[in-house]
C-alpha cells in the first residue's frame, strides 16, 4: 500500500498534467464547430473500421459452418434442377419458367450490416452495379423474403428491409391463391400483417404464405411465413390476418439478389397501356 502511495505521488505531475490535457480537449471540441466535426468523424470512422474488422473476424471463424450449409444448398438445388430434367452444367444461379427460358437470376451476396430495432430497417450488401444489380430487385434466403434494394453504388447494394413500415410485398396463400399485401407494423421482427383477404377466403391457422409472383421483384412461391392469427373485425369485410415470417433476420449473413430478366419489358408494356388509358 505504502509502495503504492509513492508511486502516484511520484506520477501527480504527471497525472494532473493528463486531467489537464483531457479538459481542454473536451472544451476545445465542445465549443468549436470545426474541431467537433474532425472528432466526430475521426471517431466515425475509427469505429466503422473496429467494426467491419469484428465482423470479419466473427466471420471467419464460422466459415466451416457457412461451407458446410453452402455445400447442402448446392447439392438441393441441383437435385431439384435434375428432377425438372434441366442441363445442370452450368445452372446453379438460375430459376426457371415453365418453358425451360430462364426468367429469373440469383446472385449470392454476404450481408455486411443489418438492421432491426427501428421502424425503417435496412440490409447493406457486397454486391452492387458492377455485378449487374439495379434498384427495385428483391432479396431472399434460405429462409424467405429478405427485402426490397434501393439504392446501388459501384460496389454495394441497400436493401429496404421487410422489417420497415413502407415495405409492401405481394403474397398469397398458398394453394388458394387469395393475394393482398404483406406490411410490417407491429415491434415484433417476425409478425407481419396480410391484408385485403376477404371474408369468404377460406384461410386457415397454419397456412403458408409465399410470394404471388404479381410483381417483377419476386417469383412465385417463395414461402414467407405461415398463419399464425386471423380474425374479423366486426363490420368489416376483410380477415385481420397475422403471419409469423419463417426469415431470421437478426443473424442473416447471407442473402440472394434476384434479377428478373424479363423485368424491363414487362414494366414498359404494362406503363404504356396505363398511359393510353390516361
Amino acid at each position: 500500500m505504502f509502495n503504492l502511495v509513492q508511486l502516484l505521488i511520484k506520477l501527480s505531475g504527471f497525472l494532473v498534467f493528463l486531467v489537464l490535457e483531457v479538459i481542454c480537449f473536451t472544451l476545445v471540441v465542445r465549443y468549436n464547430g470545426n474541431q467537433e466535426k474532425v472528432y466526430t468523424n475521426t471517431v466515425n470512422k475509427f469505429t466503422g473500421w473496429l467494426q467491419q474488422k469484428s465482423t470479419s473476424t466473427y466471420q471467419y471463424f464460422q466459415l466451416y459452418d457457412e461451407n458446410k450449409r453452402l455445400a447442402k444448398e448446392n447439392s438441393l438445388l441441383l437435385d431439384r434442377l435434375a428432377n425438372l430434367g434441366i442441363n445442370v452444367q452450368n445452372p446453379l444461379d438460375t430459376a426457371w419458367a415453365d418453358s425451360i427460358q430462364p426468367k429469373y437470376t440469383f446472385l449470392d451476396a454476404k450481408v455486411i450490416r443489418n438492421s432491426i430495432n427501428q421502424h425503417h430497417n435496412y440490409i447493406t450488401l457486397d454486391k452492387g452495379a458492377k455485378d449487374g444489380i439495379r434498384p427495385h430487385t428483391g432479396v431472399v434466403s434460405d429462409d424467405g423474403v429478405v427485402g426490397i434494394i434501393r439504392k446501388v453504388s459501384q460496389n454495394y447494394s441497400v436493401a429496404m428491409s421487410i422489417l420497415h413500415r413502407q415495405a409492401n410485398i405481394n403474397a398469397r396463400v398458398r394453394h388458394k391463391n387469395y393475394f393482398g399485401p404483406l406490411v410490417w407494423k407491429s415491434d415484433n421482427v417476425h409478425i407481419f400483417n396480410l391484408e385485403n383477404i376477404p371474408k369468404d377466403a377460406p384461410v386457415t391457422k397454419g397456412d403458408t404464405i409465399e410470394t404471388s409472383g404479381y410483381s417483377t421483384m419476386f417469383p412465385p412461391g417463395i414461402t414467407i411465413g405461415v398463419v399464425d392469427k386471423l380474425w374479423m373485425d366486426p363490420g368489416s369485410n376483410f380477415f385481420t390476418i397475422e403471419v409469423r415470417s419463417f426469415a431470421k433476420l437478426s443473424n442473416i449473413q447471407h442473402a440472394y439478389i434476384v434479377r428478373n430478366i424479363f423485368k424491363q419489358e414487362q414494366e414498359q408494356l404494362e406503363e404504356s397501356v396505363i398511359n393510353e388509358d390516361e
